[in-house]
């Protein structure tokens, strides 16, 4: 009777670990779902956009659209900086306009700037538009870049990782204590049993 309890008690704590790294997840990715909003488009594409092909004709980098009127700050180390006299909210506007058509892109709504990120298979990584220059707004245009895609990966192939380190580490334990009470009902039959003979 105190081995099937043992069991059960044991089984119910695996099961409690379990819920509560399901949770955990669950719990991550509505958080990574709140701060990451979807391009609201009233057009859905599926599969992998190029974006050069949906985003208005005009002036574009990598496939990332340019608004006209900027000056041009630099060009180089994978990035592409211009600088516009008008306010942050004017040039957001026109990047939601300019993607709207392109559903791979996420915008995510950081203190400094607007940080909006192709999730797709665009040759841009990221268009940065700084909240900080008052009249004046500058926007980066980032390339997609190895560095970027080792590190997803890393954190990923890190969490999976450690989730079943932890199941690993309580069926160890449930084992080892399993173990010890088997052995101790086999030390307490063996005397009953010497006694009977």
């Amino acid at each position: 009777m105190k081995k099937i309890g043992l069991c059960l008690i044991i089984t119910l704590t695996m099961l409690i670990i379990f819920a509560l790294v399901v949770e955990v997840t669950k719990a991550a990715q509505e958080t990574v779902k709140e701060a990451v909003q979807g391009n609201p488009g009233p057009e859905k594409m599926k599969g992998p956009v190029d974006s050069s092909k949906v985003i208005p004709k005009g002036p574009q980098w990598l496939g990332a659209p340019i608004m006209p009127d900027g000056t041009k700050v630099s060009e180089r180390g994978g990035r592409y900086v211009t600088e516009y006299n008008m306010p942050y909210n004017q040039a957001l506007a026109w990047y939601q306009e300019a993607l709207k058509r392109y559903p791979d892109a996420r915008y995510r709504d950081w203190k400094e700037e607007m940080y909006i990120e192709d999730q797709g298979a665009a040759k841009w990584h990221a268009i940065k538009i700084s909240k900080t220059g008052g009249p004046k707004t500058e926007v980066t245009i980032v390339k997609d870049n190895w560095t970027w895609i080792i590190a997803t990966l890393f954190i990923r192939f890190t969490g999976v990782f450690v989730v079943l380190l932890i199941l690993w580490l309580c069926l160890n334990i449930s084992g080892a204590i399993m173990l010890r009470v088997i052995k101790e009902e086999k030390a307490k039959q063996e005397p009953a049993a010497s006694a009977n003979d």
